[in-house]
């Protein structure tokens, strides 16, 4: 189970809230372990996942039919006791539904396709007998779909969080007049931080491929080549691996993206951010082509002591404001009198697997960045200077009882390549 379900009793119990309802596939999937095509799709709006705070409660997850018969095939795609199956009914006569003369809650679900009973293995018979089993029981849309599971859960008059508020209206509409929902899109994000064993696995996974791909990334310098190949080779390295690459950020002459080639003798930076198993990796290193100045040296190895002053300080209970204080002091007093940024970041189904200001709520607004044992989050330390040149250092660290476990290796040296 990826869901840390004590923690989100406990913030659930802080709210006053009764349960919570999903609609993003990242929370989705948080809630549920489930995964589907949908999902993959960020259809939003076709799947949803019901969290009720009494964990006697059957907690649900709503999927197409499609998805539904799969469970037959692997039950344990999800933990939650109640998968809940809807179908769009379609006749030959017509595509539509007739709620005055048909049940949106008992649409008829069973046997669609041929069958050729002559060839019927004995695993055939229990598919059949599956299908069968739910035949009648499926909702005419995900929306009823979720009515039922709250039925079923006894929230019909519940108090509830959901990542889009939307569904309210949408719920009293058709039948649960009483429900109450309100945004909790901060609330899953603050739930998430904290992480469970089986999803620091993925994370220890993902940043190992990560720092895998982008060392073969900077293995391939060479002057002249346009820096968008760069990210081409980040992404099939990151395929190569079972993952995918979502962006590879270079920078070089005090610019970043994929701007000209790659110079001799100038610094290029590298922040690299995957996806693997629904978790990401994120990475950053600075390389140079050719004969690195005496100031680029001095600039990477005072960088160097800030990056080794967060492994030193970090533990739970650390602010944010505390790190980035403290990593800005070291690299200065280390020769770098002009570093002014840092900032760290938790990593998880996000980038910013934290509580992040929305809408009117302004920077801080959420209160303090507080470092949490089984957090994991990485502490970007980049810096432009136009005219100058580029650098940036980044690793993956899992915040432990008394200090730091990194995921990547900290190996945060200039990587000097021949021009």
């Amino acid at each position: 189970m990826l869901l840390n379900r004590p923690r989100a009793n406990a913030i659930m119990d802080r709210e006053g809230l009764d349960g919570l309802i999903a609609t993003a596939a990242i929370n989705i999937h948080y809630l549920s372990d489930y995964m589907g095509a949908l999902m993959k799709m960020r259809r939003t709006f076709y799947n949803y996942a019901l969290l009720p705070r009494d964990e006697t409660a059957p907690a649900a997850l709503i999927v197409t039919g499609v998805e539904h018969l799969r469970f037959f095939h692997k039950p344990d795609l999800s933990w939650m006791p109640s998968i809940l199956p809807y179908v769009h009914p379609i006749y030959l006569d017509r595509r539509d539904f007739d709620p005055e003369v048909e049940d949106p809650e008992h649409v008829e679900y069973g046997m669609k396709w041929p069958i050729n009973h002559a060839t019927l293995s004995p695993r055939d018979e229990q598919y059949i007998a599956f299908m069968e089993a739910h035949r009648g029981e499926a909702s005419v849309n995900a929306t009823y779909a979720l009515k039922k599971a709250l039925t079923n859960a006894g929230l019909e008059g519940a108090r509830l969080g959901s990542d889009d508020p939307r569904i309210g209206p949408w719920l009293h509409e058709i039948g649960l007049p009483q429900v109450r929902v309100t945004d909790a899109t901060t609330i899953f994000r603050e739930i998430r931080m904290v992480k469970t064993l089986p999803e620091i696995e993925r994370l220890r996974a993902v940043a190992t491929v990560n720092e895998e791909a982008l060392e073969a990334v900077i293995a391939s310098l060479r002057v002249g080549l346009p820096r968008i190949e760069l990210e081409r080779t980040y992404n099939i390295e990151c395929a190569k691996r079972g993952a995918r690459g979502l962006f590879l950020s270079t920078g070089q002459s005090g610019t970043n993206q994929h701007l000209g080639t790659v110079l001799a003798d100038e610094p290029i930076t590298f922040d690299g951010f995957c996806e693997m198993n629904q978790y990401h990796g994120d990475l950053g290193r600075v390389a140079v082509v050719g004969t690195p100045s005496p100031e680029l040296v001095r600039r990477v190895e005072a960088i160097q002591v800030g990056c080794q002053t967060v492994l030193d300080i970090v533990k739970p209970g650390v602010t944010g404001a505390e790190v980035t204080s403290a990593v800005i002091d070291a690299v200065r007093a280390a020769g770098f009198p002009g570093f002014f940024f840092a900032t760290p970041h938790s990593i998880g189904l996000e980038h910013g697997d934290h509580m992040l200001p929305l809408g009117p709520v302004l920077p801080g607004g959420n209160g303090p960045f507080v470092f949490e044992e089984n957090m994991v989050f990485s502490l970007d330390m980049p810096y432009y200077e136009v005219g100058w040149g580029n650098l940036h250092m980044e690793d993956q660290l899992r915040v432990t009882a008394t200090g730091i476990e990194p995921l990547t290796s900290c190996n945060t040296s200039l990587r000097i390549l021949p021009a």
